[in-house]
Formats: structure tokens, C-alpha cells, sequence
């Protein structure tokens, strides 16, 4: 068995429109509407279609799926597929070989439950289905999480020709609607097979309750909800921040109090992109420090405002008393480059904003921030734990100069697996 690479870029370009075209497919997928009914039972319906791309889609409708201990949020059902890998073992093998964004990654997966084996039985063709199907061998694959998709409070995950959608019924705190459809390769139908489609239905949830309800799915919830960090840059309105100085060339500013780190001479952060872009001026920061940092523009598939990026909370957490030491110099010497008392300051675990374009579909909230660089009036970022602040930095008489304590980090939430 052997797998191309992930990392040739016409694999997964072609993984990405494959998903992209799932996501499109995932609200039809939630109507009865050109799906032909196979067993429709109390708690749970099997039908089938033609799949619009090509092959066959079988899909599995649970409905007021009893759930212990259930997300606060619905949209949080679900997990990173990341998350996912760091959790599965047992009948369903998963292995993280990158992570492209949050909520985006490539996984290496096997099965061998027993409900696949019978799918293999009664769907496939025998030939080609180890992408979905039984089979001891991993397959690589793009998998790919949104939230508050297809409609808010939903969770939709697709990876390896399969998609699953999760919805809070209405009314319940407990109870969810969940939807698997999978592709088979051969526009077929085994209508021979009709007389156990109901008992393959009832089995079908059975197995579905006991998975979603598995221990160690609160821990993935848990670890899910905490493992990113979203971090928003304000008070910058008077040009770029500073980046520490390394070369030849004559430094822009130089400060007296960063001689001792080796941080007294600083220059104004160029981009090369058009605008400011927090994710490329952090990386290029760290790296001047000596370290690396990975930053995403995106979460879960949406795209964050410019002065926005997300990181993974454990690689800050390692650099983050040097990132403060060096950013409060940072201040020092844009306030010499510009006069008074306004400098830039880097907000921790920040609501994520999106751009006009940002947000996939209906449904899903679409934010009116500006891509532009923002004014300090117009950032008044909802924060939920920590400023890299200092009361002496600030001293002036706006809103926004305001003091600002530190609060202790937040906690844990989410997880889950197909």
C-alpha cells in the first residue's frame, strides 16, 4: 500500500475542492428532499441518493441522540480533527501528519468496526472503498472542521469521503441530531439487501450512541476548547508596530533600556504583504527573539481580520514571558518614534472577528469589522483573559489607555470523532 504525499500541492488542492464540495452538499444533506428512504425507524432513517460528483451517498439520519454530559454549546459537539488524532486507537486508528489550519489537517485513519465491515458488505464494490471502509491499512486524508455550519450552532466535519453534521434538537440540552453520509464509489443500490435495513438502521444508532458517549470523548471536548489562542493586536493607529532591529543598516530607534536583552535598537515592521497582518508580524517578531512560532490566519475554515491570528496555546505558553519582556520594549520604542503616550498592546484569548468575507454561508455570523488598519475606537476587543499589559505603559487619558489587570487563563470544552 503506498499514499502519495499530502504535501504535493495537486493533492491537496484536489482534497480541498473535494471537501469544498461536501461543505456545499452539507445542507441538502439535513433535508429529506431527493433521498430515497431505506428504513425510516423511531430514533433513526437510512436512505440513499445519486452523489452529484459522481458515485453513490448513503446517508444515516439519528435524531434525539441522548448525549452525557453535553457542550454548553452545540457548535462545540464536534472536534478538530488535530484533537481527534491525539484520542482515537482502539477500532478507529488515527494519526496526525499535519495540521494545515485549525480545524483543518492531514490524519492518517483505519477501522475496523464492525459497522463499516458491513457497510463494506452491503455498499461497496470489493475493489477500492479502504478510504472509507474496513480496512487495516491507514489512508490519508484532508479532514476538515466548521462550526456554526451549515446553520448556527451546527458542526459539520468532513474528511475521507464522509461528512457529519451534528445539531442540538430544539428544546433539548441533552439531545442531538446527528447525520453521517458517506460516498460510495459505483452509482448502486443493494436492493437485495432490503429486508435488513431496518435492524442495520436500529443497530446503526445503538453503535452511534455508545461512540459519541465513549469516555474519552468529554476529554477531546476538553482539550479542544483550549487548544488555541486567539490573539488581537489594538492601539496601533499611529503606524505599524516596532520589530527588534538585526543587521547593518542603521536602526530606526534605538532605546537605552533594551541594552541589557539586546534589544536596544528597533525598526518599523514592514510587511509584504499589503497591510498589517498580526500573523506575519508575530512570526517575524519571535524570530528575531530566536524562536519559532506557527500563526494561522483562519479558524475552523474562517478567515480572521488582519489584526487578528490564532496560535496554539502551548507553543505561547513556551514563549510567552520572553514575547512580554520583549514587546513591553517594543512600546518603548514606538512611543520614541511617535511621541505620547499610545503604543500598541496584544490581547489574549480575544473574541475572533471575521472578515466581510470570512464567514462561510447562511446562517453563520458574518462580522462587520473593517479589514482596514483599525483605530483604537474601533478595536474594543471582547477579552476573556489576559493583556500583555503593564499598568506603568499606559497613562493616558483615553478609553483605551485605560489600566488593564491580568486575569487568570480560562479552561478546557470540546471534542468528538466520525
Amino acid at each position: 500500500f503506498s499514499q502519495p504525499s499530502m504535501s504535493s500541492p495537486a493533492m491537496v488542492l484536489a482534497d480541498r475542492d473535494r471537501n469544498n464540495e461536501w461543505f456545499d452538499f452539507a445542507r441538502s444533506c439535513l433535508s429529506d428532499s431527493k433521498w430515497e428512504m431505506a428504513a425510516n425507524r423511531p430514533e433513526a432513517s437510512l436512505s440513499h441518493r445519486t452523489c452529484p460528483w459522481g458515485g453513490h451517498l448513503i446517508r444515516f439520519d439519528s435524531r434525539k441522540l441522548f448525549i452525557q454530559n453535553a457542550p454548553e454549546n452545540p457548535r462545540d459537539f464536534l472536534v478538530r480533527p488535530e484533537v481527534r488524532a491525539m484520542y482515537e486507537g482502539s477500532e478507529i486508528k488515527v494519526q496526525w501528519r499535519e495540521t494545515l489550519a485549525p480545524g483543518e489537517a492531514v490524519l492518517e485513519r483505519s477501522t475496523s468496526m464492525w459497522v463499516m465491515k458491513m457497510a463494506s458488505v452491503l455498499f461497496g464494490n470489493f475493489q477500492g472503498l479502504s478510504n472509507f471502509f474496513y480496512d487495516s491499512l491507514p489512508t490519508l486524508a484532508r479532514h476538515q472542521l466548521r462550526r456554526d455550519f451549515p446553520e448556527s450552532g451546527d458542526c459539520t466535519y468532513v474528511g475521507q469521503e464522509c461528512l457529519l453534521i451534528s445539531r442540538r434538537e430544539p428544546g433539548e440540552r441533552s439531545r442531538f441530531q446527528v447525520v453521517l453520509v458517506f460516498r460510495t464509489p459505483e452509482d448502486r443500490w443493494a436492493h437485495w439487501a432490503w429486508p435488513l435495513y431496518a435492524m442495520i438502521t436500529d443497530m446503526y444508532y445503538k453503535a452511534m450512541v455508545r461512540f459519541l458517549n465513549r469516555p474519552e470523548a468529554q476529554d477531546m471536548r476538553a482539550t479542544d476548547s483550549n487548544f488555541y489562542l486567539v490573539l488581537a493586536m489594538r492601539s496601533f493607529n499611529r503606524g505599524p508596530p516596532m520589530i527588534p532591529h538585526r543587521g547593518t543598516d542603521p536602526a530606526e530607534i534605538t532605546i537605552s533600556s533594551g541594552q541589557d536583552m539586546g534589544l536596544a535598537s528597533w525598526s518599523r515592521f514592514c510587511s509584504s504583504r499589503k497591510g498589517f497582518v498580526l500573523a506575519e508580524y508575530l512570526k517575524v517578531f519571535v524570530e528575531k527573539l530566536g524562536y519559532n512560532l506557527q500563526t494561522y490566519e483562519t479558524l475552523d475554515s474562517c478567515k480572521l481580520v488582519p489584526y487578528q491570528c490564532v496560535v496554539k496555546r502551548s507553543d505561547w505558553e513556551q514563549l510567552r514571558e520572553s514575547f512580554t519582556l520583549a514587546f513591553r520594549l517594543q512600546k518603548a520604542a514606538y512611543r520614541r518614534a511617535n511621541g505620547g503616550k499610545m503604543a500598541p498592546s496584544l490581547v489574549e484569548d480575544a473574541e475572533a472577528h471575521w472578515t466581510a468575507h470570512g464567514k462561510y454561508g447562511n446562517g453563520c455570523f458574518l462580522n462587520s469589522q473593517s479589514e482596514a488598519l483599525p483605530q483604537a475606537t474601533m478595536i474594543k476587543t471582547v477579552v476573556r483573559n489576559t493583556f500583555l499589559e503593564l499598568e506603568e505603559d499606559l497613562a493616558g487619558n483615553d478609553e483605551d489607555d485605560r489600566p488593564m489587570r491580568r486575569t487568570k487563563s480560562d479552561a478546557l470544552s470540546d471534542a468528538l470523532s466520525l
